[in-house]
């Protein structure tokens, strides 16, 4: 026990004696009790007087025993042996064994257990037992000159000496149990106490210090907690905000908020910042909704940023596009030159002159379809949706492919009668440039799989070949303009196809493995939502 609860024990005890002790005097004076109850009623003051002195004297001394628990401890063990010899002296004085006072030991005893614990409880007891026993017995024999009734025999005596005695032990005992019993309690709950404001403290430095912005709502949606990042992101002191709903600080939540992710702006003074709020319910242990818990950051500088890299990203990608449209541009350019300065001779044979016509035609031809394509990847016209059957689509490229060469097979795998709502025409050229990219992928004989399989709402395509393969530092290169690694084509073919399957919210995905083939799997919705300029269905 620390100096400062024994303390704090002590001079309560104090306080009851001076309490009891002028509550007894008033009880004497108010019911006239000196002169029938007392047969000497100067010993009954003298008691009372002396039962205020050692109180007295405590609280006079205490400041010097400041630091000494075992003076502290000391002092308690005299006032309550004082009580006792006190009390039994006010017992002769009333009667002996047939005084109504003898209760008072049991209070004394009590105030021991209370004060100073199971030991010292019974200790008082067993004094009070001592001089109470001793105190009867010398009545009894005459030796204090008190009378009692002379009906009372002597086993009467031992009798009421037994009962008093088994009392103050019962009460040392109960006293005992109960006062461990608390303390233990008290040591529990003084360590839940410290464990709870430390978990406190805990969570209020961990809320405070937290980059991200707090805030917790009751369930109608006004504002009950603010941390200190909230402030800053905000510009608003929590004070100002608290008990406010929160869509007056952040417009764009719906009161009560919803649960999920949410974005818009705030006005932080004359500035606007676009933040990003993440709600979430707030329960208790019973499981019923208790308000709702927000964490919010400040996502305009990110949003800068990441403008200015698709910004920086866009320009990029326009210098790499014109590196790569002035490649493919200046091959066949290069052609027609060679062939136009030759002719410019002259001097050539006909058969000579009618090839290098040929030659610039067909570089001609060439660099039409390249700015063809390169237009078509560009500056794609809106896909016009309209219900088809996808299936007749799959089996005419098929056949296209298969009266086109003689080197390929072309197997098909169509499932009949599936219908989806798309742009017929991209997806025709969308087959048509994977299919014929895997026929150009095979160098000699080989065989092409065109499958075609519906489910769930959604059909898929797959295409496969037989050829080399991807090399794999390619793969991430397949879909970007101009990239081939054909000698002949524009590179555009996989870009466009990739670009139809983005117009129609679809899904396209490759496995290569080197030497074994590719298969490319695009994954089409049946039912897509049908575009404002689409004719409707045919």
């Amino acid at each position: 026990m620390s100096e400062e609860e024994l303390k704090k024990k002590v001079e309560t005890l104090i306080f009851l004696r001076f309490f009891f002790i002028t509550l007894l005097l008033g009880a004497i004076f108010f019911f006239d009790l000196e002169s029938r109850q007392f047969y000497q009623p100067y010993l009954f003051y003298g008691l009372s007087v002396a039962g205020y002195l050692p109180s007295i004297l405590y609280i006079l001394l205490q400041n010097r025993m400041s630091g000494r628990v075992n003076l502290h401890r000391f002092a308690a063990y005299v006032l309550l042996a004082f009580d006792v010899l006190l009390v039994v002296s006010l017992i002769l004085i009333t009667g002996g064994i047939e005084s109504w006072f003898s209760f008072l030991l049991i209070l004394v005893t009590i105030a021991g257990s209370i004060v100073l614990g199971r030991r010292a409880g019974y200790i008082i007891a067993t004094l009070a037992s001592i001089l109470y026993g001793l105190a009867v017995d010398l009545q009894y024999y005459g030796i204090i000159p008190v009378d009692f009734n002379p009906a009372l025999e002597e086993k009467d005596f031992f009798y009421n000496i037994f009962i008093n005695i088994a009392g103050l032990y019962l009460t040392a005992y109960l006293m005992g149990y109960l006062v461990t019993r608390l303390e233990k309690t008290s040591e529990k709950l003084h360590e839940k106490d410290v464990d709870l404001r430390e978990l406190y403290r805990f969570h209020s430095e961990v809320i405070e210090n937290i980059p991200s912005g707090l805030f917790s709502l009751d369930t109608s949606g006004r504002i009950v907690l603010f941390n200190s990042a909230a402030e800053r992101i905000t510009g608003l002191r929590r004070e100002a905000v608290a008990y406010k709903y929160s869509n007056e600080i952040f417009p764009f939540l719906a009161l009560p908020p919803k649960p999920g992710r949410h974005e818009g702006e705030i006005m932080r003074g004359a500035e606007q910042r676009h933040i990003g709020v993440s709600i979430s319910v707030n329960k208790n242990s019973d499981g019923e909704v208790i308000g709702y818990i927000g964490t919010f950051q400040d996502l305009t500088d990110i949003i800068k940023m990441e403008e200015e890299i698709k910004r920086r990203e866009k320009l990029a990608a326009i210098g790499e596009l014109s590196a790569s449209i002035a490649h493919e541009l200046r091959n066949p350019i290069a052609s027609m030159k060679g062939s136009f300065e030759l002719l410019r001779e002259g001097a050539l044979p006909e058969d000579t002159r009618n090839r290098l016509m040929d030659i610039a035609v067909s570089e001609m031809d060439r660099l039409n379809g390249i700015v063809t394509d390169f237009l078509l990847y560009c500056n794609p016209r809106p896909p016009e949706m309209r219900e088809f059957s996808l299936s007749t689509a799959a089996e005419e490229v098929a056949d296209m492919l298969a009266n086109m060469t003689d080197r390929v097979r072309i197997v098909k795998d169509v499932e009949e009668d599936v219908f989806i709502t798309a742009d017929e025409q991209k997806i025709r050229q969308l087959l048509w440039n994977l299919a014929l990219n895997a026929v150009e992928s095979i160098p000699d004989e080989g065989e092409v799989v065109i499958s075609l399989h519906a489910g769930g709402g959604t059909a898929v395509l797959k295409v496969s070949d037989s050829g080399a393969g991807i090399d794999e530092g390619d793969m991430d290169k397949i879909f970007y303009p101009f990239f081939s690694t054909k000698k002949k084509g524009t590179g555009l073919g996989l870009s466009i196809a990739y670009r139809i399957v983005e117009e129609h919210d679809g899904n396209i995905e490759v496995h290569s493995e080197k030497g074994r083939g590719t298969e490319f799997t695009v994954a089409l919705p049946m039912n897509s939502v049908p575009d404002i300029h689409a004719p409707g269905k045919g």
